[in-house]
């Protein structure tokens, strides 16, 4: 058994929906578990995320996680695979043929939009203002830095799976084109990965939509780590799914204010400009 393709980031950049559609393909078997962080535990561990989840720390584990044997490919998405400097090299490694999809999203949007995916679950309750002007004094300020600014400077990222990988192997797929056009994304990313691309997934299907914790109360239950762990270990799958669709519901997202998207402009302004010339694509665009 092996894993043929590795969906590495970036976070908050539509890999949750491109796994479900790639797991609804008659040829594919995604991970049970979404994200397995597999090549990335050590690591994580090691830095003290706050993220608190099954582990996935063996290669029995790491099998495990794979049941069909009749499928053409084995697929998994782990976002941290992106942002860790020795996963590229950890995945070649085990699969010297591996396939990697890395989608990249405007990176304040996507800065913001992992803050605000914390701050629902009550892992953070800093304000985004005082966490990227280092002014949080909060145990985990630094690791909220890293989440929300230090994961979005794409270029050194980049780098290491081209420095790895050959070119034909990496597809990069830009959110907005993603957004846009689901469809036509995802019979490119079957063509990639060499499977039947006449297949269509359910589209209508929104996954990992925005959503707030009715209450306080509720938001503050559910920032403990180990109460998330015990719904899941003990509660199936759907079942998991309707109890936290009673605990949240859909509200209208915040924005983020203007001065810190031209303050965060400005600071990635020149890993967009080396993202350019690795790729070959205007990504400046996200600054305008």
């Amino acid at each position: 058994m092996q894993v043929d393709f590795f969906i590495v980031g970036a976070p908050k950049a539509g890999t949750t929906s491109l796994y479900h559609y790639l797991n609804e393909h008659l040829e594919i078997e995604m991970s049970s578990q979404k994200e397995p962080d597999y090549f990335s535990d050590s690591l994580i561990q090691n830095k003290g995320m706050y993220y608190g989840k099954n582990r996935i720390d063996t290669l029995e584990k790491y099998n495990n996680l794979f049941v069909n044997p009749d499928v053409k490919l084995r697929g998994e998405g782990s976002v941290s695979y992106l942002f860790y400097d020795d996963v590229p090299l950890k995945i070649k490694t085990y699969n010297p043929e591996a396939k990697i999809i890395i989608i990249l999203r405007d990176p304040v949007d996507r800065a913001f939009s992992h803050y605000l995916m914390d701050y629902r679950l009550g892992l953070v309750s800093e304000s985004f203002e005082d966490i990227i002007n280092k002014k949080s004094k909060h145990k985990n300020a630094h690791l909220f830095y890293q989440q929300y600014i230090q994961v979005s400077e794409y270029a050194p990222q980049i780098k290491r799976y081209l420095n790895v990988f050959k070119r034909e192997n990496i597809l990069f797929i830009d959110y907005e084109d993603f957004k846009n056009d689901v469809a036509g994304v995802v019979n490119n990313v079957y063509l990639f990965l060499g499977v039947n691309d006449d297949f269509q997934p359910n589209l209508n299907k929104k996954h990992n939509t925005y959503t707030m914790p009715k209450n306080g109360i509720i938001r503050y239950i559910y920032s403990f780590v180990s109460f998330r762990n015990f719904l899941t270990s003990i509660f199936s799958k759907g079942l998991v799914k309707s109890i936290r669709n009673s605990l949240f519901i859909n509200d209208r997202k915040p924005k983020l204010s203007n001065a810190n998207r031209e303050f965060l402009n400005e600071f990635f302004k020149e890993d967009l400009k080396e993202l350019n010339a690795l790729l070959n694509k205007d990504f400046t665009k996200w600054l305008k």
